[in-house]
């Protein structure tokens, strides 16, 4: 069965947060979508990734976050994906940089998160 990225990604929230989200609300999306990771949109164009780890280690090194935003400690080069890739290139891209999330576009939209765990419910590995 060849899956695309987007037969993997049709049940998933989709978790997307404004560049001066707080981070307490970053967290927050965070953890109801439940996918470990939320893509920063402006303007509709993707401007950045933040993932669990990127929490923990921002809690490493800042005690007192209240005044911390989402653009503080986003990750500005994000890795994604085309919505009609093939689910294989997904994991092929994951493997390469050592990673578990891919933020999902489609012409140039952002339409959501492919998580590794997706691709192994599907067998696909």
């Amino acid at each position: 069965m060849y899956l695309r990225v987007s037969d993997l990604i049709e049940n998933n929230a989709v978790p997307v947060v404004s560049p001066e989200e707080s981070i307490t609300n970053v967290i927050i999306e965070i953890s109801e979508k439940r996918l470990g990771v939320t893509a920063v949109i402006s303007d509709k164009n993707i401007i950045g990734i933040i993932t669990d780890g990127d929490i923990r280690r921002m809690l490493k090194d800042n005690l007192d976050i209240k005044s911390l935003k989402a653009k503080d400690i986003l990750n500005k080069n994000p890795k994604t994906i085309k919505y009609n890739a093939m689910a294989l290139e997904a994991l092929e891209l994951m493997e390469n940089n050592n990673i578990t999330q891919l933020l999902v576009t489609k012409n140039g939209n952002y339409k959501g998160v492919v998580h590794l765990h997706d691709i192994l419910k599907e067998g696909i590995i």
